[in-house]
C-alpha cells in the first residue's frame, strides 16, 4: 500500500530506526502495522500493561507524566521518526508515561508478539531496542539540562529547540517543525511564569525567530536561537 510504503520511508530516514542495522530495520517494518489516531486520542496510558512499540510517522504526539498523583503534565513532544514503548515491551512492566496524539496522527505499531518474535529470530536485536532506550535517556537528560539553565529566556529557547527537533545543528534531517502546544504548557516545561514566558515568546516572534499560532509555535530560525543560548 502506498501509505505504508511512505511510512516505511519516513522512519527509515529519520530517528532511531534509521540508525539500526538493515536486517533489524526490515524485521521491524515487516511486522509493523500502520495506524491512524485522532487528536487527543491516548495511545497508551501510565499503568497500562506492557505492550508493543510505536513509531511516529506524521502528526504529533506528546508525553504526559503525573508526578506524585498530580494531574498529567506534558514534558516532551515527539517528532517524526520517534519511537516509544520499548521499555515495557522489554521488561514486561507497566507503562510509565501516557502518550497522546496532539493532532491527527499516523503511527507504526510493532505489537508485543512481534517484538518477542524478532528477539527470538535475532538475539542481537536486544541491542537495537536498548539503543532506543538510550535515545530516550538522552532526551530526559536534555529536559534536565534545559531546566538547569539559570536564565529564564535560555530555558524557554532551549525547550523550543528540543521540542521542535532542532536542538542540535543536525536534527535528523528534519528542519523546523510546528510545536503543538499552548504557551502555558511551554511555561510549565521551562519552569517560567506564564506572564514571563509570553513576554519571551513575543520578543522572539518580533525578532522573527519564531511564529506563534493557535495552539502552535513554529521555530523559523533555529540557528539564531542556538546562538542566543550559546553566548
Amino acid at each position: 500500500m502506498p501509505e505504508t510504503t511512505a511510512a516505511h520511508k519516513t522512519v527509515s530516514r529519520l530517528g532511531w530506526l534509521s540508525c539500526e542495522p538493515e536486517r533489524f530495520r526490515q524485521l521491524v517494518l515487516e511486522r509493523s502495522v500502520l495506524q491512524k489516531v485522532a487528536t487527543k486520542q491516548v495511545i497508551y496510558a501510565a499503568g497500562d500493561p506492557a505492550g508493543g512499540v510505536f513509531g511516529l510517522v506524521s502528526g504529533g504526539v506528546r508525553i504526559l507524566v503525573a508526578p506524585e498523583d498530580a494531574p498529567n503534565l506534558a514534558v516532551h513532544l515527539f517528532v517524526p521518526g520517534s519511537w516509544t514503548g520499548e521499555a515495557a515491551a522489554m521488561t514486561g512492566m507497566p507503562r510509565l508515561v501516557t502518550i497522546e496524539a496532539t493532532r491527527e496522527t499516523q503511527l507504526l505499531h510493532l505489537p508485543l508478539t512481534a517484538v518477542n518474535a524478532i528477539l527470538r529470530e535475532d538475539p542481537e536485536a536486544f541491542r537495537s531496542f536498548a539503543r532506543l532506550t538510550h535515545w530516550h535517556l538522552r532526551t530526559a537528560l536534555g529536559v534536565v539540562g534545559d531546566l538547569m539553565l539559570r536564565d529564564p529566556s535560555e530555558r524557554v529557547i532551549s525547550a523550543l529547540l528540543r521540542l521542535a527537533g532542532c536542538r542540535s545543528e543536525t536534527p535528523d534531517g528534519l528542519g523546523p517543525l510546528d510545536i503543538d502546544l499552548v504557551q502555558d504548557d511551554l511555561a510549565l516545561m521551562s519552569n517560567v511564569g506564564r506572564t514571563l514566558a509570553n513576554k519571551i515568546l513575543n520578543e522572539l516572534e518580533a525578532g522573527r525567530q519564531i511564529e506563534i499560532g493557535y495552539r502552535r509555535i513554529r521555530v523559523i530560525d533555529p540557528d539564531e536561537l542556538r546562538r542566543m543560548i550559546s553566548k
